[in-house]
């Protein structure tokens, strides 16, 4: 390997420096110019804005604002060979690399894996987990008033943030990191912190129903509309194909452009990029996180929240494991559709079976199957005789809503509660 001397160091910092007070400068006149155009964007539909449409208006760019100006504020104080080193050391968070080599991997791609410590000065030892404290259940207060989401967490590493708004596709041209890392990460984290919630806030839901919930919060169509709401598109480094007009052909022909679901898919990723970024900058980042999504999240389910509330609180005691059993200190167990059906109608000789109603087909807002299951009743005079039927994301809640159904069709039920009734007479007559 050929030496370098000090000077080729020295110039090399010094361009490090000039470009990332650049790009600082870029950001912060790139915030700003998005905060004047939606102001002034409002006041062509309004007259007069209301007090409420402007602070929210300020709220989502405000953020954005504040972190590029903390950079410009560092990139004054910050000495020139810790602008140079923040393109050379690695973060333990992801992966190990030999700090003796740093100097020399500075002019190759870099990778999330591959950034030792936080540019300001905050440590990471490894990935946070999130503390039970943080995953506490959805209360009606949570959910915000306004459909607007809060202002996102900063992320404080200017490395992190940089590469959480870089496509591949950008980055191999110019030897820089890329978001992928970033997203896969920030995948994990939304899915555990989606999980948790929802399973706070919903004690007697079904699994099924959770994994349909937390679909919502954490499919393309939902982190997309939020990267959109938050502007974080506009300050995204990707491919032309993904820009609007897409990228233009050099025989005139036509350019090529990714089509909406490819643009959605990106955008989803550059949410769960950002995450990841704003948790590993700094030691404080999970906990910020973490509650901009509680908020957030809760504009998605805000019925689903409120109508958890204004139910009236269920007797009975649920197995984290899925069965219930009554035993000393639970109480008694509310009885299951099913079984409720089988003592007004069930008697020797007659069945009650549950049987699939077609194919699954896939629910609209999980892409999950959705079965739908009907019951039936056989004996003595009736064949086939259908009493209900219901849909679910299993085939056992879609058996328990059709027990359910059968058991709200009071005409059907009183009529085979009188077969029941006679029958019952005839066998003890004798």
């Amino acid at each position: 390997m050929s030496k370098r001397s000090f000077g080729e160091f020295s110039t090399a910092s010094s361009r490090s420096r000039y470009q990332s007070a650049l790009d600082h400068a870029d950001n912060l006149l790139k915030a700003a110019q998005s905060l004047k155009q939606d102001l002034e964007r409002l006041g062509k539909f309004n007259d007069t804005p209301s007090h409420e449409k402007i602070i929210s208006t300020l709220k989502q760019h405000n953020t954005e604002i504040h972190v590029a100006a903390q950079e410009l504020s560092r990139d004054e104080v910050r000495p020139p060979s810790s602008l140079f080193n923040i393109h050379s050391v690695s973060l333990t968070s992801l992966q190990t690399s030999s700090i003796s080599t740093a100097s020399e991997s500075a002019h190759k791609v870099q990778k999330t894996g591959q950034h030792q410590e936080p540019s300001n000065g905050h440590t990471q030892s490894g990935l946070s987990i999130p503390q039970p404290a943080l995953l506490t259940k959805w209360m009606p207060q949570d959910v915000p008033d306004i459909n607007v989401l809060p202002p996102l967490p900063p992320a404080l590493d200017p490395v992190l943030e940089k590469a959480s708004r870089t496509h591949a596709g950008v980055a191999r041209g110019i030897g820089e990191m890329d978001y992928e890392r970033l997203e896969w990460i920030g995948d994990a984290y939304l899915y555990l912190a989606s999980s948790a919630f929802i399973y706070q806030t919903f004690p007697n839901l079904p699994a099924g129903r959770c994994s349909q919930l937390r679909e919502r919060l954490i499919k393309n169509d939902t982190l997309s509309e939020f990267t959109v709401q938050l502007h974080l598109d506009r300050r995204a480094r990707l491919p032309a194909e993904y820009q609007p007009g897409g990228r233009s052909s050099q025989t005139g022909a036509g350019g090529t452009s990714a089509s909406k679901k490819e643009r959605k898919k990106i955008l989803g990723d550059l949410l769960e990029a950002y995450m990841a970024a704003a948790i590993l900058g700094d030691a404080e980042g999970l906990p910020r996180v973490i509650t901009w999504l509680k908020t957030a999240w809760a504009t998605v389910l805000r019925n689903e929240i409120r109508d958890e509330h204004k139910k009236p609180a269920i007797s009975g005691y649920s197995n984290p494991g899925g069965e219930n059993r009554a035993g000393v200190g639970n109480p008694a167990q509310p009885l299951a559709a099913k079984v409720l059906l089988s003592q007004a109608i069930g008697i020797k000789g007659v069945s009650i079976s549950y049987q699939d109603e077609g194919p699954p087909k896939k629910d609209k807002n999980s892409n999950l199957p959705w079965f739908t299951v009907g019951a039936y009743y056989n004996g003595y005079s009736e064949r086939n005789l259908r009493l209900g039927f219901g849909s679910g994301l299993s085939k056992k809640e879609a058996g328990e809503k059709a027990a359910a159904n059968a058991l709200e069709n009071k005409k059907l039920i009183k009529r085979l509660q009188k077969v029941k009734e006679d029958m019952n007479a005839t066998l003890y007559s004798g």
